[in-house]
């Protein structure tokens, strides 16, 4: 491969860890996409890269690099509200570094549910805040099946949630709900240090 000067000099920052947000990941040795998606900082590390036209390339595995939990949420219209208060929570750098997580996180439709006075008061309360967020938060990473088999888990606010299933496959109504009545509505959208579900109700944790 051929570097020029200012290519190099991209090389050398991202060996020392500095590289810009939104990058893209492409497979270099085939010379065709293999998959691309937007890149954060603190994902290039343990593989070989290089830098040029503002393209990150991954040399290694020949696989794509999965956005985060916390990117994959944050990047999704459906689930801003939930975004918003993470942020504001204070959580983002827990929830980047760290894991695996199982996020249990409810849609802009089940926010809704919540009153708007409701809502802004636990922004305004830092504490439940936090126990709000951590209440949808599972530490491991479980697949439905395994949610299913123990239907009681255990999340980061200390606090039990439980898995069940309704209706029937025969009757086209078979559901899986968390606590008998936050509905899953999205199954298993896989990150990179975790995995995601989707919810039609928020989770209210006690206080």
């Amino acid at each position: 491969l051929k570097f020029n000067v200012a290519v190099a000099n991209q090389v050398l920052l991202l060996a020392m860890g500095v590289f810009p947000t939104g990058i893209y990941v492409k497979q270099l040795i085939t010379r065709r996409p293999y998959f691309t998606t937007p890149v954060m900082h603190g994902q290039l590390h343990n593989n070989t890269f290089a830098m040029q036209n503002n393209m990150a390339y991954w040399w290694s595995a020949g696989r794509p690099i999965r956005s985060t939990v916390l990117q994959t949420i944050m990047k999704r219209n459906q689930t801003k509200t939930f975004s918003h208060m993470v942020n504001k929570g204070g959580l983002i750098h827990e929830f980047s570094l760290q894991g695996p997580y199982t996020f249990i996180v409810p849609t802009e439709e089940a926010m809704g549910k919540i009153k708007p006075a409701a809502l802004q008061k636990l922004n305004a309360d830092a504490d439940k805040l936090a126990t709000f967020i951590r209440h949808h938060v599972v530490p491991g990473q479980f697949v439905m099946k395994q949610l299913l088999e123990q239907q009681t888990v255990e999340t980061l606010a200390g606090q039990p949630i439980t898995f069940s299933v309704s209706g029937s496959f025969e009757t086209r109504d078979r559901q899986v709900l968390v606590n008998d009545h936050s509905k899953i509505t999205r199954y298993e959208h896989k990150a990179s240090n975790g995995i995601i579900y989707f919810i039609d109700r928020p989770l209210v944790p006690q206080w």
